[in-house]
């Protein structure tokens, strides 16, 4: 992925500082299991296993190994890509581009949001499918939904940098668009 200096630095900037860590597109939601997954994507291979390096230090250690470019189309994009179909992104698309959220019926219908139930301290899913308190359903790397009265409340932090920088970059963007 190339892309000019100026743009390379905003978007370290925005990695740098990015809440939650690699803006929430790792399937691990704690440090452990999230270095485990970095490691088979073949990436921080100096870390010893239990390592427990800050999220400083490994975003100083991605940029290092990867750069911005290779940590957007290693890590980001794939994870994006293989979370969300194509559809999906256009559907969120359009939503952006019209200042409106997307539709709950339409993330509850694609699954990419389920209605969590609590109970005893826990987080279950439908029929006794206990589920980690902190996982995310793919449609909350774009979304903040109020679960508690199951609205999409408004776009992430991770939504205005994804349509607005790293889908510009991409020269899959036409195919995104176009659906080819």
């Amino acid at each position: 992925m190339e892309m000019p200096r100026e743009q390379a630095e905003k978007l370290k900037r925005y990695f740098i500082n990015a809440d939650p860590f690699l803006w929430g597109v790792l399937e691990n939601k704690n440090k452990k299991g999230r270095l485990q997954e970095l490691k088979r994507l073949g990436f921080l291979k100096s870390y010893s296993e239990g390592s427990n390096a800050t999220y400083s230090k490994v975003n100083q250690d991605l940029l290092v190994e990867l750069g911005i470019e290779g940590v957007l189309e290693h890590i980001v994009v794939l994870k994006v890509t293989n979370s969300l179909a194509p559809e999906v992104l256009r559907y969120f698309r359009r939503c952006w581009e019209q200042g409106q959220t997307p539709d709950m019926k339409y993330l509850k219908e694609r699954k990419l949001y389920r209605r969590h139930t609590f109970a005893e301290g826990k987080v279950y899913e439908g029929w006794r499918k206990p589920r980690i308190v902190g996982y995310k359903d793919p449609a909350q790397l774009f979304v903040q939904i109020d679960t508690q009265h199951e609205f999409v409340e408004r776009w992430t932090v991770f939504a205005g940098l994804w349509f607005e920088e790293i889908e510009l970059l991409l020269e899959v963007v036409p195919k995104i668009r176009t659906g080819s």
